[in-house]
């Protein structure tokens, strides 16, 4: 376990350093992203709320609401699994008959 920390540590140093900095930003880009559509889905359902359309423009709305809940839901989902896979230590070495 502490030989997991210690891995885990190095990386979250290489990460500083700027190791995959592309990564990281473009990572980072997918949080805004999903971080704005849902703030548009909050937007609009306040809009909803507001005004109470009636008919298709109501139908309308839910749909637009739906759909960028789903998608912020999904481009989160993805940039948390990209978090994690960027975060991870590299792999224990196999031992090696051959020192």
């Amino acid at each position: 376990m502490l030989e997991w920390f210690g891995r885990y540590l190095r990386r979250q140093r290489e990460l500083a350093t700027g190791v995959d900095a592309d990564l990281v930003r473009g990572n980072r880009r997918k949080f805004r992203l999903a971080t704005s559509l849902f703030v548009l889905a909050s937007l609009f359902s306040g809009i909803d709320r507001i005004v109470k359309p009636r008919g298709f423009i109501q139908e309308v709305f839910v749909w637009v609401i739906g759909m960028l809940f789903l998608g912020g839901t999904l481009v989160m989902v993805w940039a948390w699994q990209e978090r994690a896979f960027l975060d991870k230590p590299d792999a224990k070495k196999p031992p090696s008959p051959f020192k």
